[in-house]
C-alpha cells in the first residue's frame, strides 16, 4: 500500500486511525517546511518514531529533565557518532541511566513526536507498507487511537490558553510580587521554565531551550501568569530576528499612535470618540478590512494581537506580512486623523501630531535598527505631512521643535 498527499487539520489524525485499524506495517513520513518526522508501525500499533527536531529527541528530553547532565550527553553522542550505536544502549551501558528508564524516555519522546505532529495544521504525508527491521531497537506499543484523543484534547485547551498568551514572540518578566523563593512553591517543571524567564527570551525561545514540548510551556506560563509571578514585558523590539510572522512589536507602536489620538479627543468627542475608530474602519482598503475587524485601540494588547494574528492568518497570500500590516495601519491612521480634523477643525491635530511625534521619538533612539522600524518612521512621515497639506497648518504651530524636528535629526 502507497499512500500521499497534504493534509491540514484532522486529516492527519484520520490517516493514523486508518493505518491503525487496517493494522498496517510500514512507515509514515510526514513533512512540513524544514520539519520531517517518521513513524514506524508494526500491525497497526506505534512501535517508533523520528523526527528532525532537537526538542524530541531521546538525549534532549532526559537532559530537560536533568536525567544526565550536558556533559554526560555531549560524551554518548560523540561515542554513538562515532562507534554508529544508538544513543540509548551508549547511555545504559555506561551506566548513565537504566534499561527501565530507557523504555520509559524512548516512549516519551514517540509521544512527544506524535503531538507534535497533530498540532501541525498543514503539511504532507506519505505512507508505505514495509517490512521492519527493529532488531537491536527500544521499541514501544501505542495505540494511535488513545494519542489523537489526548493530541485533541491538548489542542482545545491550547487554544484557551493562547487567548492568554496570543503570540510566541512575546517577552515576560519577573512581576518582582514575591519577595523570595521561599514564598514560591513550585514543582520543578515549573521552576525550569521560571528560571528561562529573564525579560529577553521569548516564549518561543523559552519552549526551545526548556525542551518541553508547546503545550507543557503554554500550561505553565497560565499558572506563573495567574499566580503573579510573571507579566508581559511593556517594550516590543522592532529588529529583524522576529520573523515575518512577528507582528506585536508593530501593533505595539500603531497602538501607542492611535492612543495618542484618543486621549485627545475622549473630552470633545466622549463616547463618540470610541466608535470614531469603528466607523473608519469601512474606508480603508478592501484587503485591509477583514484585518482590522476585531482590533480597538482601547482592547487589551493580547486581544488586539490575537484579533490581528488571527484575521492575517486567513488571508492567502501575503508576500510580506509585516510590510502589509505597516502599510494598512498607516493607511488606518491617515483616515482617523482626517476624520478628527473634520469634525474638530485642525487645532487639535497639532497637539495629537506632537504626541505621535513623541511615539515616534522613542520608536528612532530605542528600538533596534530594521527595516520595520524605517517603513513606520517613513510611513508615518508621509502621514503627518498629508494632515499638515490637507488642513493648511503651519508647521510652526506645533509645539517646541515643530512636528518635523524628528525626521531631520
Amino acid at each position: 500500500m502507497n499512500l500521499q498527499g497534504d493534509f491540514e487539520g484532522l486529516t492527519l489524525a484520520s490517516i493514523l486511525q486508518l493505518l491503525c485499524n487496517d493494522q498496517k506495517t510500514g512507515v509514515l513520513t510526514v513533512t512540513c517546511d524544514d520539519e520531517e518526522s517518521r513513524v514506524f508501525f508494526e500491525q497497526g500499533a506505534i512501535v517508533y518514531a523520528s523526527a528532525s527536531l532537537k526538542e524530541a529527541r531521546l538525549g534532549f528530553l532526559m537532559r530537560a529533565d536533568g536525567i544526565i547532565s550536558a556533559q554526560q550527553l555531549q560524551k554518548c553522542l560523540a561515542f554513538a557518532k562515532e562507534e554508529k550505536m544508538h544513543l540509548g544502549k551508549i547511555m545504559v551501558e555506561k551506566g548513565y541511566i537504566s534499561l527501565d528508564t530507557l523504555k520509559k524516555y524512548n516512549t516519551k519522546q514517540v509521544e512527544a513526536i506524535l503531538y507534535n505532529l497533530l498540532f501541525w495544521k498543514k503539511g504532507r504525508f506519505e505512507y508505505k507498507d514495509a517490512k521492519l527491521n527493529l532488531k537491536g531497537m527500544i521499541i514501544t506499543q501505542l495505540n494511535p487511537m488513545k494519542l489523537i484523543l489526548e493530541a485533541s484534547r491538548r489542542i482545545d485547551e491550547l487554544s484557551v490558553l493562547k487567548k492568554f498568551i496570543p503570540s510566541d514572540k512575546l517577552v515576560f518578566k519577573m512581576s518582582g510580587k514575591v519577595q523570595s523563593k521561599e514564598e514560591i512553591k513550585l514543582n520543578a517543571n515549573e521552576w525550569r521554565i521560571l528560571s528561562l524567564i529573564d525579560g529577553t527570551r521569548t516564549v518561543r525561545q523559552i519552549i526551545n531551550e526548556s525542551g518541553y514540548d508547546e503545550f507543557a510551556v503554554y500550561k505553565i506560563f497560565f499558572s506563573v501568569i495567574s499566580s503573579g509571578l510573571i507579566e508581559q514585558k511593556e517594550e516590543v523590539l522592532l529588529d529583524d530576528q522576529g520573523g515575518n510572522n512577528d507582528c506585536s512589536a508593530i501593533l505595539t507602536v500603531f497602538n501607542d499612535i492611535l492612543q495618542a489620538v484618543r486621549k485627545n479627543i475622549v473630552d470633545e468627542l466622549g463616547d463618540r470618540s470610541y466608535s470614531l475608530f469603528e466607523e473608519i474602519k469601512a474606508d480603508v482598503s478592501i484587503e485591509f478590512k477583514e484585518v482590522l475587524k476585531d482590533y480597538h485601540p482601547d482592547n487589551h494588547r493580547n486581544s488586539n494581537l490575537q484579533a490581528i494574528t488571527g484575521a492575517m492568518d486567513k488571508i492567502d497570500i501575503i508576500e510580506d506580512p509585516n510590510e502589509f500590516l505597516i502599510t494598512g495601519f498607516a493607511e488606518y491612521t491617515t483616515h482617523v486623523l482626517l476624520k478628527v480634523g473634520e469634525i474638530l477643525g485642525s487645532h487639535p491635530l497639532i497637539k495629537i501630531l506632537d504626541d505621535i511625534e513623541k511615539v515616534l521619538e522613542y520608536v528612532k533612539k530605542y528600538q533596534a535598527g530594521s527595516k520595520e522600524k524605517s517603513k513606520i518612521v517613513n510611513d508615518m512621515k508621509n502621514v503627518i505631512m498629508k494632515i499638515y497639506s490637507d488642513f493648511k497648518i503651519d508647521k510652526k504651530g506645533s509645539s517646541k521643535g515643530g512636528i518635523f524636528s524628528l525626521f531631520s535629526r
